[in-house]
C-alpha cells in the first residue's frame, strides 16, 4: 500500500496593487484558461467598484467576506465504511473553499459584467447575506443535525 503524499506548499507572491497574498490567490482562482490579466482586471475593477460606490476599504471587505463564507467543517468519505464523516478543516483549505464559492455564486448572478457580480457577492458575503454564506450555513446545519442524530 502506497503512502499518501504530503501537500506541497507553492510560494505565491503578493499582488501588484494591494500587496496581499490572498488577493493574488483569488486572482488565480478567477483566472480561466491561463488569462491572468483578464482575471486581474476583473478583481481590480470589483475592488474599485466597492471603493467608489460603497466608500469602504476593499481589502477589509474581501477579508471579511472570506471569513464569513469559510466553513469550519467538511464532509469526508472514508474508504472503509463509505459513510460521510465530518472533520475540521485546516486554514488554507477554508480559504480556498470560500474563494471558490464566492467565484461560483458570483458567476450565477444575473448581471452582464463579472466585476459587478463579484463586487456585489463580496459586499453581501461581508454582511453575512450572500449565497456563499448560505452554503456554509447549510453545511453547518447538516453537521449539527447529523451530530444530534448520532448521539440519540
Amino acid at each position: 500500500m502506497s503512502k499518501k503524499l504530503k501537500r506541497i506548499d507553492r510560494k505565491i507572491f503578493p499582488d501588484i496593487l494591494y500587496n496581499n497574498i490572498d488577493v493574488e490567490k483569488f486572482i488565480n482562482i478567477i483566472m480561466v484558461s491561463g488569462k491572468k490579466t483578464i482575471a486581474r482586471n476583473i478583481v481590480y475593477k470589483a475592488f474599485n467598484y466597492i471603493k467608489i460606490f460603497y466608500k469602504k476599504d476593499p481589502i477589509k471587505i474581501f477579508s471579511l467576506a472570506l471569513d464569513n463564507s469559510a466553513p469550519l467543517i467538511e464532509s469526508v468519505n472514508f474508504k472503509k465504511n463509505f459513510n460521510f464523516n465530518y472533520l475540521e478543516i485546516r486554514n488554507y483549505r477554508r480559504k480556498s473553499l470560500s474563494m471558490r464559492w464566492i467565484k461560483k455564486f458570483s458567476k450565477l448572478r444575473k448581471n452582464n459584467f463579472m466585476y459587478l457580480n463579484l463586487a456585489k457577492e463580496l459586499i453581501s458575503a461581508s454582511m453575512k447575506r450572500g449565497e456563499s454564506v448560505k452554503k456554509r450555513n447549510s453545511i453547518h446545519k447538516i453537521f449539527s443535525s447529523k451530530k444530534n442524530y448520532k448521539n440519540v
